[in-house]
């Protein structure tokens, strides 16, 4: 049976995935054998390894180096894939990611950009979550001004498209603004899909047993 998968991804770029996605497989890597997959990265030399992909693997505890695909600009995948006359494909993100739940004992994946970034042309991050079977899709915001209307407009896309959202989680900005605090019971009020907290300020390693990422590990059914 394959194992657990939870998809980590956005409103946007910047908002905070990264560390939220370590500190969920440094939480549930407490009690299983957990790999943090970012299946592509931009703005990585050639060569390298992408630095989300890199704080990923690091918090895993199974480790094994996920075949991902860096590219060099840090731009849209799919721009960034163009310029080097490279293309995004589904088919071997999905092979990889059933490699991995097969060997591990959960898997988080963290998508580049946000939920309806584009990766090819007519390929958006919200078709490939939907083609990972089971997937427990988290979105994460900001929360500061604007965050209401990205949340709200990623509901109603994903309805429409019939891509049922496991959770949303907001992180603490770095400065805060006079909505900040206020989202979350707002949200909660706005949309249907559950909101599961405000992650404070802090390390992956301090946010790892936080009331927050304990309760979206149970909400998504991790012991």
């Amino acid at each position: 049976m394959p194992a657990p998968l939870i998809v980590v991804t956005g409103t946007g770029t910047a908002v905070g995935k990264t560390h939220f996605a370590t500190a969920l497989v440094l939480g549930w890597g407490r009690t299983a054998k957990v790999c943090g997959f970012k299946p592509v990265e931009t703005g990585v030399p050639d060569g390298g390894e992408g630095e989300d992909a890199a704080a990923l693997r690091s918090a895993s505890t199974f480790h094994v180096k996920p075949a991902s695909l860096f590219l060099r600009d840090g731009v849209s995948p799919h721009l960034a894939a163009r310029r080097e006359g490279r293309v995004v494909q589904v088919a071997p993100i999905l092979a990889e990611l059933s490699r991995l739940r097969q060997e591990a004992e959960g898997v988080v994946v963290e998508l580049a950009g946000g939920l309806f970034s584009p990766l090819a042309k007519g390929l958006l991050n919200a078709d490939l979550a939907g083609d990972m079977p089971d997937a427990r899709i988290l979105v994460v915001g900001c929360d500061r001004l604007g965050v209401l209307h990205d949340i709200i407009s990623i509901c109603i896309s994903c309805r429409a498209r019939h891509l049922r959202l496991a959770g949303l989680v907001l992180g603490a900005p770095p400065g805060a603004d006079a909505s900040s605090g206020t989202n979350a019971a707002e949200l909660s009020d706005l949309v249907e899909v559950p909101v599961l907290g405000t992650l404070p300020r802090g390390s992956p390693e301090e946010l790892a047993g936080s009331d927050v990422v304990l309760r979206v590990l149970s909400s998504v059914g991790v012991p």
